[in-house]
């Protein structure tokens, strides 16, 4: 097993401060997984990790059977770590190993230590979940040319409903000072209805200036 690529694993699935610290926790580990080992059991598993990384089983000797509740004991005793750091470093590292173990070599593992089996066990892939839908985007075009209109209804035919409408006096519909509304909106101007020119309304007429006119 490649050293490198097991200490890269295991920062990869713990906030490990740095490589040191992750290769601590390798070989707590792996001293509390030789006293759940015979001796032919740990010279295998030595060979499996190579001369770089099997120097922790050396170390320790077989102490009989090895249940979860032991594990995390002796690596709390090991690490000298509070009981969920060693708990969670202890996983972490039982991980790493079923991950990079050969085949065969991780089910030889699993078998001499059965009560650890569920620690060897590689997550199955979640699914890859279905990319969310997208939105419908609103026009981003706010010009009088491209931009979504307000309303259906064009500007010529705003207006009063017909409803409204129906019935109503003309002059009701119209502005109270528009010209629509005036009975007579241009009777000051209009000569069929003003009462003389300007100059005739003032008695200004040149027949009636200066008194009498000529006979």
């Amino acid at each position: 097993m490649n050293e490198d690529t097991l200490l890269g694993r295991l920062q990869e699935l713990a906030p490990f401060a740095d490589r040191e610290a992750a290769r601590r926790a390798f070989e707590a580990t792996l001293r509390a997984l030789r006293r759940g080992l015979s001796e032919d059991e740990s010279d295998w598993l030595a060979v499996a990790l190579g001369p770089a990384l099997s120097g922790p089983l050396l170390r320790e000797t077989h102490a009989g059977e090895m249940t979860t509740a032991e594990l995390y004991r002796w690596m709390k005793r090991y690490t000298k770590q509070r009981k969920g750091i060693a708990v969670e470093q202890a996983q972490v590292v039982c991980r790493a190993l079923a991950e990079l173990l050969p085949g065969p070599d991780l089910e030889r593992l699993k078998k001499h230590l059965p009560e650890l089996a569920d620690l060897f066990q590689v997550p199955e892939a979640s699914a890859t979940a279905a990319p969310p839908r997208r939105l419908r985007s609103a026009p981003t075009d706010h010009t009088l040319a491209g931009g979504r209109p307000g309303s259906t209804r064009p500007i010529s035919e705003a207006g009063p409903s017909d409803r409204d409408l129906a019935g109503a006096n003309p002059e009701d519909r119209a502005q109270s000072q528009s010209v629509a509304r005036a009975r007579n909106p241009h009777s000051e101007t209009k000569l069929s209805s003003t009462r003389g020119l300007t100059q005739e309304r003032e008695e200004r007429t040149l027949a009636r200036a200066g008194g009498t006119g000529r006979r």
